[in-house]
């Protein structure tokens, strides 16, 4: 599964937190973004109790970051044009058209 966190840091912060971050090995996307949440991370997890461990993980090492929301893919039907089953094996494809 899948989790996207959303956070807050101040400006001087956010290469430090990006590094720190960018290191989990669960780690799958993270970009610094406009608005009050100014951090994005998304995470491939085993189990939705991975969630909270993860976050704790991540706040106990990055003290400056403050999550402010958390967004759950709890199935994955796709991935880069392979079909997945219930359970998460490659049953197919699906031509991908990028423009």
């Amino acid at each position: 599964m899948s989790v996207t966190f959303r956070g807050r840091a101040v400006a001087r912060d956010v290469n430090r937190l990006h590094h720190t971050l960018a290191t989990l090995p669960e780690c799958r996307l993270l970009a610094a973004v406009t608005g009050a949440a100014n951090v994005l991370a998304t995470y491939w997890l085993r189990d939705i109790g991975s969630v909270q461990r993860r976050e704790t993980a991540v706040c106990a090492r990055l003290p400056g970051l403050d999550v402010t929301d958390r967004v759950l893919g709890i199935r994955t039907v796709k991935r880069m044009g392979q079909v997945l089953d219930g359970e998460g094996r490659r049953v197919g494809t699906c031509r991908i058209h990028p423009w």
